[in-house]
């Protein structure tokens, strides 16, 4: 190896080094900063899913249909899912009963399923299930009408 290349080297090799103090000094300037500002993180929300929901729906006191729901319960903590997930039956049993007491059926006349008033009667039910702090409110992400 010829004397240039190896002082090529020493000079890129030290550069090197330099780049990385310098990136290691920046690093730990911010951390100070992190600490004394005392920086807080918001909270991710989560999702916890509520598939396969079979409701029977009756118009009066006879049955005419099936009606087949996914929804998604929105949370204000993600890290809170866990918990939510294993009061799942108790929120399935409290949304079949709901959405079986009263028709799901539009009451302005326009012919099919009101679909804002289910959401509202779900978040009602999970509220009630999971307390206000932790729901912000129930997704419909799926909605079939089954014949009988």
């Amino acid at each position: 190896m010829s004397s240039k290349k190896i002082m090529i080297f020493s000079f890129g090799f030290i550069f090197l080094l330099l780049a990385m103090g310098a990136g290691v000094w920046f690093v730990l300037n911010d951390f100070e900063k992190i600490a004394e500002e005392g920086i807080t993180f918001e909270k991710i929300p989560g999702y916890v899913a509520v598939n396969g929901l079979s409701v029977p729906v009756a118009k009066g006191r006879k049955f005419t249909h099936y009606m087949y729901l996914d929804a998604k319960i929105e949370l204000t903590d993600r890290n809170r899912a866990e918990s939510v997930f294993a009061r799942l039956p108790f929120f399935r049993d409290e949304a079949l009963r709901e959405l079986h007491r009263k028709a799901v059926d539009r009451v302005d006349g326009v012919p099919g399923i009101d679909i804002r008033a289910i959401k509202e009667r779900l978040r009602a039910r999970a509220i009630e299930v999971y307390g206000e702090k932790l729901v912000t409110q129930v997704l419909v992400t799926k909605l079939l009408r089954a014949a009988n």
